[in-house]
């Protein structure tokens, strides 16, 4: 069974299990798909997912919201991952093949945990894994 399963998958293209809420062990997020009050209000309040123009489970816009291309503009500059890019892969090759392959890409090369997104060191172990934030 994947550690990382599509339900993880966010509209906008967000892996959720490598977000730090997801991760940390004190009042972590369920992820932006659940339905858990506690979900932090960014995520429960985000355009994106609350979206009323997407039909499906995916932002499918030829011409992506100003949300969304500031969210990718964020993380490809500070994380060098790409929200765009994930849903043209998540498009080609489908949301359950896009979670596999996100967790052979996401994996501490150390203890074999998945990793952070948003932190430079594995938060399981403390390895080292990217010179800057996110991997690039």
């Amino acid at each position: 069974m994947s550690r990382i399963p599509a339900e993880l998958i966010a509209p906008c293209g967000m892996n959720c299990a490598l977000c730090i809420g997801y991760i940390r062990e004190k009042n972590p997020c369920a992820g932006c798909r659940s339905d858990d009050p506690n979900k932090p209000r960014y995520c429960a309040e985000c355009k994106v997912v609350n979206c009323e123009i997407r039909t499906g489970p995916f932002c499918e816009c030829e011409k992506p919201c100003r949300r969304l291309k500031d969210l990718d503009k964020r993380y490809s500059t500070k994380y060098h991952m790409s929200m765009l890019e994930n849903l043209k892969n998540i498009h080609e090759w489908g949301v359950e093949e896009f979670a596999r392959r996100e967790e052979e890409r996401w994996v501490c090369p150390q203890c074999g945990e998945i990793l952070s997104v948003h932190r430079k060191a594995c938060v399981h172990c403390g390895e080292v894994w990217a010179e800057e934030e996110g991997i690039g």
